[in-house]
């Protein structure tokens, strides 16, 4: 016989708020994946600081491990005078309205006219310590921490609110894993709907099991 007060708990307090989070953590993994963000605040720092330059975007790299990913910009000028500006800036990928490193200078003679490098903070000299490797076993132990509460909960064959709470916080730190190791946004879609589904099933509570 269906279970009415499983179905609304397993929802309220497991799939609703668990695709909730899923869809943030998702914008942000698309956030710091395009560079569309990074462009927009590196020009407006170079309109600002320069105006009526008109700047080309040379060239465009991702630089940085975990925590400490960035965005590398290289832009160049002509201004009316004939003497050639480059700029080097650096975006915080995690940040991508703020310029973290800047270097702008300009040819024949060389002139440096705008610099400064910002230090890294505390979370990125952590997580440089942390290679990619170890963010995906991480992930994996997650991963197997998930499939165990749901078998448990599967066994127990009734759905409490403190299994809700838990399958979430689990779901949402694999999600943060994936966007440090920089999965495909298309397993960023797959994989909360499956766990989700997964979840739904397993904590169904149709029949009582032997714990």
């Amino acid at each position: 016989m269906l279970n009415l007060e499983n179905q609304s708990k397993r929802l309220y307090y497991f799939v609703i708020p668990f695709l909730v989070i899923a869809g943030i953590i998702f914008w942000g993994h698309l956030r710091i994946s395009w560079p569309d963000a990074a462009l927009k605040t590196t020009r407006q720092y170079l309109e600002d600081q320069f105006p009526g330059v008109q700047w080309e975007l040379a060239k465009m790299t991702m630089v940085g491990e975990s925590l400490g990913k960035k965005w590398r910009l290289e832009f160049s000028s002509s201004p009316k005078d004939g003497r050639r500006i480059q700029a080097n800036l650096l975006v915080d990928r995690w940040r991508p309205g703020k310029v973290v490193g800047k270097f702008v200078f300009m040819l024949s003679p060389p002139q440096i006219l705008a610099g400064g490098w910002n230090h890294p903070t505390f979370s990125e000299r952590l997580s440089v310590k942390i290679s990619g490797m170890n963010f995906f076993l991480i992930g994996i132990f997650l991963l197997i921490l998930q499939c165990y509460w749901l078998y448990r909960v599967y066994r127990r064959g009734k759905f409490r609110n403190l299994d809700g709470i838990i399958l979430v916080l689990l779901g949402a730190a694999l999600l943060l894993t994936l966007v440090v190791i920089e999965v495909h946004p298309a397993f960023m879609i797959a994989y909360p709907l499956i766990f989700a589904f997964l979840g739904m099933v397993a904590t169904s509570g149709e029949g009582e099991r032997s714990a």
